[in-house]
């Protein structure tokens, strides 16, 4: 979960606009598309010209701004876009684009590749010459500053037909003063908008031209007439302009070509988003009886369990931009698959997901069991984006991808690391007294297997020790000869976290932290912990401790400050190093370059597109025979007593318990440190 929820309103608004939009065309899959036709009212607002526009069903954000010209920031930026995003017969304003201003004497040779419609094809490799790979050139997205309208003396920017006006409500404005303003009753003003309980700030109300006063009417400018044009909807689901990002290649890739069709079943929880109040009772009057009152959320509030899967989304938004100046083409469908089995039941029974080149969710380990079974029987590529409780979610599932290492993995990366160290005294601190869950004795049979005395120059020493992490009160000896009876003065001491229970933690390093003052202390734990916010991160420094990370950003990279920069235009806000935008962008690069690369069969050549990603080094080894494959591939951050922090790009380790077919095997290449949900 993201630890910092520093985000605008606009931001809030323009993100949750982006997704509800993105739904829209998955609902209408299998229907005509609905043409949008260009209105015949305008305004002019400090000299601007504005389409009034009035939404018909079926029509979206994307569909509307191709056929005005114009971007969906510029429609999202001048009118207010709620939680369930734009609404039948809603009135939007959209700025005119000048004809003589889209063309200029000193535009570049390259233009921007119009959209085009994506259907759903086998994926396939074209050889295309060098030349053709020139990137395209990003349209510039113009801010559009909204005006409050109209001002009680002069109704100046309104539209207008032959029933009603429309008003655009400014700021303070409520259903009375408007009712006085236009000469109507408050109660033929709802009759005119259905479903109106109060007016919010920057929206269109419709005021009935038969119920006004002559005196408001002769004060209403004649509307702007022109030419009505109508444009055919379009079916592609991509809704953000094409921009940039330059990723390295291993063997560069200038052109892909081919379509490939990607299902993304993730948790956006769109009815928790749409609960925008609640009833509060905790009041009471003088005679003991409760009060109740509805509170209304404010607009920026974004429900917290869908915050991480929106910042994947948009990450992958960005990923699919530059996946496209690459020639590729992408239809994505996007489900709320929420947190019960419903949505995807209805999914798979649909059959729409047999038609996929490539799943990525869901996120739950009972729904991702049914889908990667189902994508299995038709060679689909399945892709786990976040931590999973079921540790063996791999086994019988040969096309599921689980993205995020297990607990094996790293006990694998920690015990290779600890055997380099000869001559050492090895303790391993485990929390189950009987140690027989099977995360402390794996991680105990890994260590005794690797760690051996080297001959007779090497007389390394591996004891376990079950630690309670049960300090008496201003008892400090007693902690301190709980651990020191196991610790060498002649030798380094490595000692070995088993457990990432919060209590044991803290009092253990508390502890060693204590005792390294008399010996040579370094310290070896799980990735959880360096998440433990309650330990002092003076600890870390000084016992030296070395911890392992899914991922790593380095941010003087050219890559890494490009998907920043372009974040920030598109979503007006910067992703911090902990949010799933930086994975959501390495996988659907990774995944969606491979199969526009290689089709399906990518699953079995899986070194042959080998992007430098921005975060993720992922290498993707076969789990068992007839089993998925695991991202192996894990960095170690080695925390120095001088206060800095070495970061380590191991090779991926080869499971320990069975050999591994070749086909499964993915060179390791570089790679945010994220946080982790097991679910």
């Amino acid at each position: 979960m993201n630890k910092a929820l520093n985000m605008s309103v606009k931001q809030i608004i323009l993100v949750l606009s982006l997704f509800f939009t993105m739904l829209a065309p998955a609902v209408l899959m299998g229907q005509e598309p609905v043409p949008v036709e260009i209105s015949r009212q305008k305004i002019v607002v400090e000299g601007k010209v504005w389409f009034m526009h009035k939404v018909l069903k079926g029509q979206t954000l994307y569909s509307i701004s191709k056929a005005y010209n114009v971007t969906i920031n510029d429609i999202t930026s001048a009118n207010v876009i709620t939680g369930n995003g734009i609404q039948e017969s809603q009135i939007l304003r959209i700025p005119e684009v000048i004809k003589n201003q889209q063309s200029s004497a000193n535009a570049p040779a390259t233009q921007a590749k119009p959209p085009a419609t994506v259907t759903p094809t086998t994926t396939r490799q074209e050889n295309v010459s060098a030349h053709e790979a020139k990137p395209t050139q990003q349209q510039t997205n113009t801010s559009v500053r909204q005006t409050d309208i109209p001002s009680r003396q002069v109704v100046s920017e309104v539209l207008q037909d032959d029933k009603f006006i429309y008003h655009r409500v400014a700021k303070g404005e409520t259903l009375s003063s408007l009712s006085r303003l236009y000469g109507i009753s408050v109660r033929d003003l709802k009759k005119a908008n259905k479903g109106l309980l109060y007016p919010r700030e920057g929206e269109y109300l419709k005021i009935p031209r038969r119920k006004m006063s002559e005196e408001t009417l002769q004060k209403i400018p004649e509307p702007v007439a022109d030419t009505a044009r109508t444009v055919q909807a379009d079916t592609l689901m991509i809704f953000v302009e094409p921009d940039t990002l330059a990723t390295e290649e291993t063997s560069v890739i200038e052109r892909l070509r081919g379509s490939v069709r990607v299902e993304v079943l993730l948790p956006f929880f769109l009815r928790e988003n749409s609960i925008r109040s609640y009833i509060d009772s905790t009041r009471t009057d003088s005679r003991g009886s409760k009060i109740y009152k509805e509170v209304f959320l404010p607009e920026e509030w974004i429900y917290d369990a869908s915050l991480p899967f929106v910042e994947m989304y948009e990450g992958m938004l960005i990923a699919i931009d530059s996946l496209r100046t690459l020639g590729v083409e992408v239809e994505i469908n996007v489900s709320d698959t929420g947190a019960d089995t419903v949505a995807v039941n209805r999914l798979i029974t649909s059959g729409r997901l047999r038609n996929a080149d490539l799943i990525i969710g869901p996120v739950y380990s009972y729904n991702l069991q049914r889908v990667a079974s189902y994508a299995a029987e038709y060679g689909i590529p399945v892709v786990s984006p976040v931590q999973l409780r079921d540790q063996r979610i791999l086994d019988g599932n040969p096309t599921l991808f689980r993205l995020c290492p297990s607990t094996g993995v790293a006990q694998d990366i920690i015990v290779n690391e600890v055997a380099t160290h000869h001559n050492s005294n090895v303790v391993f601190l485990y929390s189950d007294s009987l140690m027989i869950y099977p995360q402390t004795t794996g991680f105990w049979e890994r260590l005794t297997a690797a760690i051996r005395p080297d001959g007779i120059s090497d007389s390394t020493l591996l004891t376990s020790h079950y630690y309670t992490g049960l300090i008496p009160r201003n008892d400090t000896h007693r902690g301190i000869s709980s651990l020191e009876p196991l610790l060498r003065g002649d030798r380094e001491n490595i000692i070995i976290l088993g457990t990432t229970l919060t209590p044991k933690v803290s009092a253990a390093m508390a502890t060693l932290h204590t005792l390294s003052r008399k010996y040579d202390i370094k310290l070896f734990g799980y990735p959880e912990i360096g998440d433990l916010e309650t330990i002092d991160l003076r600890y870390f420094y000084d016992l030296e401790l070395i911890i392992l990370s899914e991922s790593y950003i380095d941010y003087s990279r050219a890559a890494v400050n490009d998907f920043l920069r372009i974040f920030h235009k598109k979503f007006m806000t910067e992703p911090t190093a902990q949010s799933f935008a930086w994975r959501g962008f390495d996988m659907a690069y990774y995944f969606i370059g491979g199969l526009a690369l290689e089709g399906r069969t990518f699953i079995q050549s899986l070194r042959v597109f080998n992007p430098e990603l921005l975060s993720y080094d992922f290498g993707f080894i076969r789990a068992g025979f007839g089993s998925g494959f695991e991202n192996r591939h894990m960095y170690i951050l080695h925390y120095k007593d001088n206060m800095t922090i070495s970061v380590t790009n191991p090779t991926v380790i080869m499971p320990s318990l069975f050999v591994i077919p070749k086909s499964g095997f993915s060179y390791p290449r570089r790679g945010v440190e994220s946080n982790s949900l097991n679910l």
